[in-house]
């Protein structure tokens, strides 16, 4: 018995008193890692601000009303689950396919909001309980599509015609909205300084109301771009026979008419009259004109306005 005490009584010594303190070290951080994984265990609430709100419908139903886009869900799990999650990443979806078209509210409960969530993690509340919808029947109706411009021409010239093809689009969406539907009008189109008429092949719809859908999402738009037409007259222009006869008389004054811009740089020595003999055996005068401006400009008038050829 007293051997038996003389070697357990070193030993228990040795347990209790030799490095004590590193026992004590490793004693707390047992109790650390203990806390840890129990406290991550542990059931804890968390509230997710400003999760996505979004109503499940049928196709032939809408929401023409403006309501709330984000709610508050409190959801309820273990913190290591609760940890993961992400609300900005995360939709709240409510099905309302039972709701007939009216004024409804749909309630956002817990069994009625669906949320993708980690395992072990379930919704305890959502903040606000209910959503007032007005929902309505889906239409399509044919409606005109107009040309939105912005920009400014250069001065003296002017838009003309504006070709849309096709003129009319089918639009789709809640009845009230589409049966106020005026004109579908089309994406801005830049005018600025523009000199020739434009072609463009695809021009988008553009539609404020973004319940209102075009079924053709885009058009094609022609833009005639017209200068300005002014009429100048230019003396001593040469007369000739087309015949090779010599003209009488051999020089007139002309009256041409065309672009101003080009009216303006014309200069007499580009012009020439050519006589040609009509079916009913007159001389028709007709203006001869450098490669570069053929039917660009038009004669008005000659003066004087007889012509005889000698053969």
């Amino acid at each position: 018995m007293g051997g038996a005490r003389r070697v357990v009584g070193p030993w228990l010594h040795a347990l209790l008193f030799e490095d004590w303190w590193l026992k004590l070290l490793a004693l707390i951080i047992t109790l650390g890692f203990w806390y840890a994984v129990t406290g991550q265990r542990a059931p804890a609430t968390e509230r997710l601000q400003g999760v996505q709100l979004e109503f499940i419908s049928t196709q032939d139903v809408e929401i023409s009303n403006d309501f709330i886009k984000n709610v508050d869900v409190t959801v309820e799990g273990s913190q290591r689950k609760l940890d993961e999650i992400n609300a900005r990443n995360l939709a709240a979806r409510v099905n309302i396919t039972q709701l007939k078209p009216g004024d409804r509210v749909a309630r956002l409960t817990p069994d009625s909001v669906s949320l993708e969530l980690p395992d072990g993690v379930q919704i305890v509340r959502v903040e606000p309980s209910s959503v007032a919808l007005r929902l309505e029947p889906v239409i399509e109706r044919e409606v005109e599509v107009e040309a939105r411009f912005e920009g400014k021409l250069p001065e003296s010239f002017s838009r003309g015609v504006v070709q849309i093809t096709p003129d009319k689009v089918r639009v789709r969406g809640p009845e009230s909205r589409v049966n106020t539907f005026a004109k579908a009008r089309t994406e801005t189109i830049s005018l600025e300084g523009q000199r020739e008429s434009l072609s463009l092949p695809r021009v988008a719809i553009d539609i404020p109301d973004h319940r209102v859908v075009p079924l053709v999402p885009a058009v094609s738009v022609r833009v005639e771009i017209i200068e300005e037409r002014v009429e100048k007259r230019f003396a001593n222009v040469p007369v000739r026979s087309v015949s090779g006869g010599h003209a009488q008389p051999a020089s007139v004054s002309v009256l041409v008419r065309g672009p101003r811009s080009v009216i303006e740089n014309l200069r007499a020595d580009e012009l020439v009259v050519t006589l040609a003999q009509s079916p009913d055996g007159a001389l028709a005068p007709r203006l001869t004109l450098p490669p570069s401006l053929e039917g660009r400009v038009e004669l008005v008038s000659t003066s004087p306005a007889a012509f005889t050829v000698n053969r």
